[in-house]
């Protein structure tokens, strides 16, 4: 029954919040993409999840650069669409660390795992940042909407709460596997981000996936421009995928980079 609500659903591109009503805390088989015959729950977050049709030019970089056996990490996970395709991609001897600060993301990350068998993934409830320690994180409507309160605030902000950070330095050199493929949404707080992770970069070139975004053009501009410089600074070439965001009123962009 799922299964067919979901195939229908995909069919039929501008349902809006129908599709969300109908899909919304459900568990479903996503019927398309990278994430093709995996179940999932996608919360009260974005119906596309559980359509499997969420940045799909995203979901076709991570299956080009992630390898069987390859560690993953996601950063700024959400409700874990991503995690569970990278749980795929990098198969039983793959590894994959979750990282989401917002309690009620990482309830439906644990569920998606159950519902999937998947035994290869790590979460961790914290915020991925600059220094290990703690943070105020903004809360938003939007369930991938909370952003460290050292970033622009999200539009739907609801309100705040304390939060334990982690540099990917340091949990690198306290034992974790090194990444070879790294993916960051959270929010404006990327550059805090790269600098907790900039040593890792250094000893192990991973692969980055990384997401922009702003609510006008020139702060999108800047914002993208100042990332890709932190990252060529550090060797890497960015290249924008493509848009996945073309209709929005939000400025997105999401972006690959290799040293």
């Amino acid at each position: 029954m799922v299964t067919s609500l979901a195939l229908l659903l995909q069919r039929i591109p501008k349902m809006g919040s129908f599709s969300h009503n109908l899909l919304a805390n459900r568990d479903v088989v996503i019927p398309r993409g990278a994430g093709k015959g995996l179940r999932f729950n996608a919360g009260s977050s974005n119906v596309d999840y559980a359509l499997g049709r969420n940045e799909a030019s995203v979901q076709e970089a991570l299956r080009r650069v992630l390898k069987p056996a390859d560690v993953f990490y996601d950063i700024g996970a959400n409700v874990g669409f991503f995690t569970v395709i990278g749980a795929r991609l990098s198969g039983p001897r793959g590894r994959v660390l979750a990282f989401e600060p917002v309690p009620e993301n990482v309830q439906i990350i644990r569920r998606n795992l159950t519902l999937n068998q998947l035994s290869t993934v790590d979460v961790h409830e914290v915020a991925v940042a600059r220094t290990s320690g703690t943070a105020e994180l903004l809360l938003a409507d939007y369930a991938g909407g909370a952003a460290l309160a050292s970033a622009p605030p999200p539009p739907d902000v609801r309100g705040s709460m304390l939060v334990r950070t982690v540099a990917v330095d340091d949990l690198v050199e306290d034992g974790s596997p090194p990444p070879d493929v790294v993916k960051i949404d959270v929010e404006g707080a990327e550059i805090e981000v790269f600098e907790g992770l900039a040593r890792t970069l250094e000893r192990y070139n991973p692969v980055i996936l990384y997401e922009v975004d702003a609510g006008d053009a020139p702060s999108f501009a800047a914002h993208a421009a100042a990332c890709a410089g932190w990252l060529r600074a550090r060797g890497y070439e960015s290249e924008r995928l493509p848009d996945c965001y073309a209709q929005s009123d939000w400025f997105v962009g999401n972006f690959l980079a290799r040293r």
